[in-house]
């Protein structure tokens, strides 16, 4: 690649942990102090009180956000102290997160949920913390990092030609060639009005948001040829981004909203978020770089 990326979480991989959910573990040994992932956040026009799959970003709690990568996947750390900490700057929508201590290969990340104790989503949680029956956070599976549910390494994210920040191919991709894979996390948004999320169902009722790098893919109209398509799994909200025809190294990535056949309300839906100019989509989702 020409640039470093904005989005690294190489050191990581989600993998999903012995209780059925999903969870972050460190792929190689990290020493205290060490950066171990970096990303850019997308702010979203929702009340974070009711989904528990957006953080918060600002100090005023009024602000809501999603990120890139696979950091909106660490387990909260509840009986013992969290083993990172994420440095937050909401000047420029980013994030960089640290290990507070030495973490082994295969050791579960964790971080200290700010906002546990006043979230209306996360009473259940809290309910589990005070009565003491919160489950053990495992060490991963062997051959766990092999089946990694999120993979973005293919990927590298930086400003782009209009100053906004896009995905870009970090090496050679073959037509065909299934090159990001990840998580859809369902949101209560409407996509037509917030391009940080997905439709994500047949009729365009249900949204979400993905992870890794896909967030920052742009979606293309107008005549323009898209070099990727989401493939979506709604029924195990798992996705993946399937290059369309062969991909050079720095080429921008870009993919199209295809609707199911008969799926009049997504194709609408598509098709008035595409109809958006960048000024009115950074009003609704902002990604400020």
């Amino acid at each position: 690649r020409s640039v470093s990326s904005l989005v690294d979480c190489s050191k990581l991989f989600a993998a999903e942990d012995v209780h059925g959910g999903v969870g972050v573990f460190a792929a190689v040994p990290i020493k205290q102090g060490e950066l171990i992932e970096r990303g850019v956040v997308k702010r979203l026009p929702l009340d974070g009180h009711d989904s528990t799959n957006v953080f918060t970003w600002s100090e005023d709690r009024s602000v809501w956000a999603t990120s890139t990568g696979v950091c909106s996947f660490y387990n909260a750390a509840l009986t013992e102290p969290a083993n990172t900490e994420m440095m937050r700057h909401f000047d420029d929508d980013t994030f960089e997160v640290y290990a507070k201590r030495d973490i082994s290969a295969n050791e579960q990340v964790t971080h200290s949920y700010r906002s546990i104790d006043w979230r209306r989503c996360f009473a259940p949680l809290r309910e589990m913390r005070d009565r003491g029956t919160l489950p053990k956070l495992e060490p991963a599976a062997p051959g766990a990092a092999a089946a990694a549910v999120i993979e973005c390494s293919k990927v590298y994210a930086a400003k782009n030609a209009a100053g906004t920040v896009g995905a870009f191919a970090a090496v050679p991709i073959r037509e065909g060639e299934v090159f990001e894979r990840g998580i859809a996390r369902r949101v209560p948004l409407d996509s037509a009005d917030c391009d940080a999320v997905f439709p994500w169902s047949a009729d365009g009722s249900v949204s979400v948001i993905g992870s890794g790098c896909s967030l920052l893919y742009p979606a293309v109209s107008g005549g323009i040829a898209p070099n990727a398509e989401m493939r979506r799994h709604f029924d195990t909200d798992r996705f993946e981004i399937v290059a369309l025809r062969s991909i050079a190294p720095d080429e921008a990535l870009a993919f199209s909203y295809a609707p199911p056949p008969g799926a009049d309300r997504w194709a609408t839906s598509a098709a008035r978020q595409q109809a958006r100019t960048p000024t009115q989509r950074s009003s609704g989702c902002m990604l400020r770089l």
